[in-house]
């Protein structure tokens, strides 16, 4: 049997009420010769009885138990890929039909290129607000590319990035012990040695849930501190300093629209203690009131 043109990883645990939307969606794609990944990280509501349900060959289905994290269920999907190519989605978003080709396309005609970030529509389920374009450049420059995770003018979350099985497998994939970030950390890591370039084709669309793993605050600060350690460059280039300020400051701004009072003092207790991230100038935290206005409306993305 020949090897599908492109493997989507899905990871799940405990999602069967909504997983059947990301899995259609995965199956609808305008291209047919791929296959769907759903890597289920020990869920106990019945999620592989619903998967169990879907009667198509592309679809396949790996169980691990007890749970150990989305890293660690993507990075079992991604050595389980049977394609050269790999793409991502979240149980609690969809694919739009066109992904599978754009992706395939744009690999075929930059074999230079490693790494992807495509763009994507953000919407909230219960309409209190309308879809928010998060859109990329179109930027083949790898240099451009790595100022952009660090300084946070690109959007990085997980189901943006496609890459080459073989690139994923030279770094090491997904660090499976962090919760957060594991986007900036992998393309950190990614563009390091391997060309990356962003589209600005919206390709799919993220739906923010209540309870989703993007929504987890209470790792932040364990996650900001595990990449300084693994890239340096994000506290002492200047450049690059400014997206983890910006960071900082929309952590802080997000937490206050929640009134988490107690976790803001422990986190600025936290960095006090490292030492490595001080807290960000006056001028970022204008900024953050903007951020604490929208996240008393809406969702946060990466």
């Amino acid at each position: 049997m020949a090897a599908p043109k492109l493997s989507i990883v899905l990871p799940t645990y405990n999602r069967a009420a909504i997983l059947g939307r990301a899995i259609t969606s995965a199956l609808a794609q305008t291209e047919r010769d791929i296959e769907l990944i759903v890597v289920d990280d020990g869920s106990t509501d019945g999620t592989e009885e619903f998967v169990h349900t879907i009667s198509d060959a592309r679809l396949r289905y790996l169980r691990y138990s007890p749970n150990r994290g989305g890293n660690h269920a993507r990075n079992r999907g991604i050595e389980a890929a049977g394609a050269r190519i790999v793409s991502f989605l979240d149980s609690d978003d969809e694919l739009l039909p066109q992904k599978a080709t754009v992706v395939l396309d744009f690999f075929t005609k930059h074999p230079e290129i490693d790494g992807l970030l495509d763009s994507h529509v953000l919407l909230r389920d219960d309409a209190q607000m309308g879809p928010r374009e998060r859109k990329n450049p179109d930027d083949l420059d790898p240099a451009s590319f790595r100022r952009g995770i660090f300084q946070g003018t690109l959007s990085k979350p997980t189901p943006a990035i496609s890459a080459r099985k073989k690139a994923l497998l030279d770094i090491g994939m997904f660090d499976e012990r962090l919760r957060r970030r594991q986007d900036l950390d992998l393309l950190a890591r990614l563009s390091r040695n391997h060309a990356c370039a962003s589209i600005s084709t919206v390709l799919w669309r993220k739906h923010w849930v209540e309870g989703a793993i993007s929504a987890e605050r209470g790792s932040f600060v364990e996650a900001m501190l595990a990449i300084c350690d693994r890239h340096p460059e994000y506290v002492e280039r200047p450049d690059f300093r400014i997206g983890l300020e910006r960071d900082v400051v929309r952590h802080f701004a997000e937490l206050a629209a929640g009134f988490h009072i107690p976790l803001i003092c422990r986190d600025i207790a936290r960095l006090r203690r490292d030492g490595r991230i001080r807290m960000p100038p006056l001028r970022l935290w204008r900024r953050g009131a903007r951020i604490f206005w929208r996240a008393l409306v809406g969702p946060r993305e990466g």
